[in-house]
């Protein structure tokens, strides 16, 4: 019988963090073992989602899980998940990251943080697979198109701007174009009635281009995430921020 990955969700009681839960919960090879919430710590996760069928009391940190081994997938924010994450990194845990917002500096030493203790780690900006489909195309139509300008909108309590997405778009197209990232014009809206919305519109005589990619409800990250954690295990000693490295990875040399 195969065993399940037991997996524990930092940030379960948000928006984005409960969509992803529920999707975990549902998993026919995923055990959601505990779930990180210092707000409602000690409340039952079933009866906030209204789920009776579940019991899952809610700790407020890593240490109060008494488990070996997890998966611990994060949707928070940048400045207490870098510590909850440092923590699950050196107790062997692999790392799925939907956080944004992450400095330069604790990028680089979550990265050597993972090398050295060869634990997995994906910490990707958008688990959509739409928005990894939308970067493909980017990608491609920036051979051809050395105008472009990003736009990316996002609901009013976001707090990074511009997005994770948008930053990594910025760094697709510098790559390509071969220029700075920064020299990429990227254009951010927060509003109330906007989840995740980006544009990315390329322009040359006479014709533009836009590469639109829309999420309407956070169900949206879940198939990404649960593709994650299922190979998470299998990066160790590996920080991967491309969702391409999940859903289509390379082949293993032979």
């Amino acid at each position: 019988m195969t065993m399940k990955i037991p997996v524990v969700v930092a940030g379960v009681t948000g928006k984005t963090g409960s969509a992803v839960g529920r999707g975990i919960w549902a998993a026919p090879d995923m055990d959601l073992i505990a779930g990180l919430s210092q707000q409602h710590a000690g409340q039952d996760l079933g009866a906030l989602w209204g789920e009776p069928g579940m019991t899952l009391p809610l700790v407020p940190h890593v240490a109060d899980v008494e488990a070996d081994y997890a998966v611990l997938v994060d949707f928070t924010e940048p400045e207490s998940a870098f510590v909850r994450l440092s923590e699950a990194i050196e107790r062997g845990w692999d790392i799925v990251v939907g956080t944004t917002g992450f400095s330069a500096e604790h990028r680089q030493a979550l990265a050597h943080h993972v090398s050295e203790r060869g634990v997995g780690a994906a910490v990707i900006a958008n688990f959509s697979l739409g928005a990894w489909v939308a970067e493909r195309l980017a990608r491609e139509a920036s051979r051809y198109f050395e105008a472009v300008e990003v736009i990316e909108g996002h609901h009013a309590t976001k707090k990074d701007r511009p997005s994770g997405t948008a930053r990594v778009m910025a760094q697709i197209l510098g790559e390509t174009l071969k220029r700075p990232a920064d020299s990429i014009p990227v254009h951010s809206i927060r509003l109330p009635g906007m989840v995740a919305h980006q544009a990315v519109i390329f322009g040359s005589q006479g014709q533009m281009i836009t590469i639109r990619h829309d999420v309407h409800d956070r169900t949206a990250y879940v198939d990404g995430v649960l593709a994650a954690v299922r190979r998470v295990h299998q990066l160790g000693g590996r920080l991967v921020s491309d969702l391409g490295e999940i859903l289509d990875p390379p082949a293993d040399p032979l």
